[in-house]
């Protein structure tokens, strides 16, 4: 790996617990949706895969990073607005690769500025996705469903249909959605699997929805259509990947509409890159 050399009186560390009130002060700054339970969330999971840059005693940077067994997550890249142009979130983002060890497979969700940087670094890219945004609940549509809450009983199914979809085992993530946020959890069931499955979190901006799993865009309408019918008054975010025009449709009719682009990536061999055709909004950028 090519050595980054961070400004005089810059370092880096591991993030801590106390940490978190800079990192959400940092995502506050580049007016990210994160929360503390976001940060707690990737502290506990991955005690030492979060970083900070540190200047004269204030953190002015982090990176995180999330092992789901055959890659590791990256994101998080963040860096005060005054003190970037100094190259120190391309230096997070370096040591957030040697931490996911130099054979290991790599992935994350870019955004056109980043892109062209990882690119540089042997990044490859994917897919590519689009953040859609709801500001106005659209009222309820009259369609018989049978989407409800999560129940203990769907657990199995779900986390074997969410390591196919997905490429390995999040199964500590969906937990952490269902605790923090049961409202937005539910299935559409059959017989002892599900059809789809939808989970959600609360953001600082607006609540985030995903990740959105199904083996149609119906069921997935079904799953979203559910949702937004017992929580009118709320904004939410959607990430959805580009490429399906039945959908894009289908959210358009919602309410929708397209915030910004952004392009799932990899570094490394990617032996199990799921199944994109059944993912219908990702966990967000931050988590897969």
């Amino acid at each position: 790996m090519t050595p980054m050399f961070l400004p005089n009186g810059v370092s880096v560390r591991d993030m801590t617990p106390d940490d978190i009130a800079a990192g959400l002060a940092l995502c506050r700054a580049s007016k990210w949706n994160q929360t503390e339970q976001d940060w707690q969330f990737f502290l506990t999971a991955a005690p030492h895969g979060a970083l900070v840059a540190q200047e004269d005693g204030r953190v002015i940077g982090t990176v995180a990073t999330l092992p789901y067994g055959s890659f590791t997550w990256i994101s998080m890249v963040l860096v005060d607005p005054v003190a970037r142009g100094k190259h120190v979130g391309t230096a997070l983002l370096h040591r957030g690769l040697e931490l996911v060890g130099a054979d290991a497979t790599a992935r994350l969700d870019a955004t056109p500025s980043g892109e062209a940087i990882y690119r540089t670094i042997g990044f490859a890219g994917e897919y590519r996705l689009a953040r859609w945004f709801l500001d106005v609940t659209p009222p309820p549509i009259a369609r018989r469903s049978s989407a409800r809450l999560l129940a203990r009983a769907d657990w199995p199914a779900i986390r074997e249909m969410d390591q196919r979809a997905f490429g390995a085992s999040r199964l500590g993530l969906l937990q952490r959605l269902a605790d923090e946020a049961p409202e937005y959890a539910r299935v559409i069931p059959r017989g002892s699997n599900v059809q789809g499955y939808l989970f959600g979190r609360h953001g600082h901006n607006r609540e985030h929805l995903g990740p959105l799993v199904a083996d149609s865009p119906d069921t997935a309408a079904a799953l979203l259509e559910s949702l937004l019918a017992e929580q009118s008054g709320r904004c939410f975010y959607l990430d959805v990947p580009d490429d399906r025009q039945e959908w894009r449709d289908v959210l358009s009719r919602m309410g929708f509409a397209i915030e910004r682009p952004f392009l799932r990536m990899h570094r490394g061999l990617l032996r199990t890159p799921g199944q994109p055709s059944s993912i219908y909004a990702i966990a967000g950028p931050e988590f897969g």
